[in-house]
């Protein structure tokens, strides 16, 4: 019943004659990505630490929808995954990390390399963004720092090189089962993911999995610096990225080493988590 309350609704009129004229048909539209979801309850994984959880859900507070997750890097048992949303979240900024990763599966395999140069074509270009030419090529780490700070017409054409589909393969070999980019870097959304993909991803990259060491390094050292409202206010390295409503983080800082994501309908309490986290690690 709530969910049919705060529905919206889209009148749709079919082409009719004068003399045969039907009644308007209403549809319900689906919540839009800033609105909250229905259920209020928090659900916290069977294992996560308790006080850690308790700090997030005060954070986050009561009248948002979000999803979090939390690992120690070096200890497998210390994580807190919780939310008050299961369903998979519609994602924009945060995609670039299963680009990246699947750029460097590429180069792993010899496919793309330090000469492969990429032709910007119409498809690919951004209203407003001037700093890449139709037509003109260019090298792979050149898009790549575009893209990293902020350019779409580059992210687009990366993604075309690579494909979509693979893009969703390497996504999948991390253990993000339920990522999935399906649009482009101008279009919104981009994908859909989960704090805990994120979560899963994130733990892969670090342990070396599906990636070898020297490409592994090369995701974090373009991820490195990438402030977001996540990481604004710690200390320590930290490799991450954020958009309006995710972010995530490695971050290494006094002989901790440890991951952090979080899906919100808002963003407005994300660098106040990052720093309970932070807070909490330096504790433990």
């Amino acid at each position: 019943m709530h969910r049919v309350e705060n529905s919206e609704l889209k009148v749709v009129e079919p082409k009719t004659s004068q003399k045969q004229k039907k009644a308007p048909i209403k549809e319900p539209q689906a919540p839009k990505i800033t609105s909250t979801e229905y259920a209020t309850n928090v659900t916290v994984e069977k294992g996560s630490q308790k006080k850690l959880a308790k700090k997030i859900q005060s954070v986050m507070g009561k009248d948002n929808t979000y999803q979090v997750a939390f690992q120690d890097l070096n200890n497998s048992s210390k994580y807190v995954r919780l939310g008050n949303s299961k369903r998979v979240q519609n994602a924009n900024g945060t995609m670039k990390l299963y680009l990246l990763l699947a750029l460097y599966k590429k180069a792993q395999s010899g496919k793309i390399g330090r000469k492969t140069a990429i032709k910007i074509k119409k498809s690919d270009l951004v209203k407003g963004e001037q700093m890449l030419q139709l037509n003109m090529a260019y090298g792979i780490a050149y898009l790549r720092q575009a893209m990293m700070r902020g350019n779409k017409t580059a992210a687009n054409a990366l993604l075309r090189k690579v494909g979509k589909k693979y893009v969703n393969q390497v996504a999948h070999e991390f253990g993000a089962d339920q990522t999935e980019i399906v649009g482009k870097f101008s279009s919104d959304p981009v994908g859909h993911t989960t704090a805990n993909d994120l979560d899963a991803t994130l733990k892969g990259l670090y342990q070396g999995r599906v990636l070898k060491r020297q490409h592994a390094y090369t995701v974090l050292g373009t991820m490195h610096g990438q402030k977001n409202k996540l990481t604004s206010k710690i200390s320590g390295t930290s490799y991450g990225i954020g958009d309006d409503n995710s972010a995530f983080a490695i971050v290494q800082n006094r002989g901790h080493s440890y991951c952090m994501s979080v899906w919100c309908n808002t963003d407005k309490n994300f660098a106040k988590l990052g720093k309970t986290i932070e807070t909490w690690v330096n504790k433990h």
